[in-house]
């Protein structure tokens, strides 16, 4: 039973992780997949953990707004977290949601949605290694 808890406490950090990282790939970079990837992630959540993924966004967009020295660029960050906040709170958090999102991220790109269903965060690390 531990085994098993275990397991499924550290697929949910992965997912959270996962998310994190795909939303600071689009915020940074404006990358339409990293977006989907930070949607679907939420979708697929369940309803807390969706939660305080909306909170990690509000958390995120308040530091960018305070302490982020670019200050056309600060608008920019700003602008896109609260348009991904809006379209992961849009929508009735049911299955039919999630499977939408996912065959959306399924036609963009393959190797994210493979790597949100294994929790592995590592791939935007991968990709992009000057954003971390």
């Amino acid at each position: 039973m531990a085994f098993l808890k275990n397991l499924l406490f550290r697929h949910s950090k992965g997912v959270m992780d996962y998310f994190s990282d795909a939303v600071r790939i689009y915020a940074f970079k404006a990358e339409e997949d990293a977006r989907w990837a930070a949607v679907t992630a939420a979708k697929v959540a369940g309803k807390k953990q969706r939660k305080s993924m909306i909170g990690e966004l509000s958390h995120m967009m308040s530091n960018v707004l305070k302490n982020y020295p670019n200050k056309p660029a600060r608008k920019t960050l700003a602008d896109r977290l609260l348009s991904l906040q809006e379209q992961i709170e849009s929508g009735n958090g049911n299955s039919g949601d999630a499977r939408e999102a996912e065959e959306k991220l399924l036609k963009l790109n393959e190797e994210y949605l493979y790597s949100l269903r294994h929790g592995d965060s590592s791939i935007f690390r991968r990709k992009h290694p000057k954003c971390f």
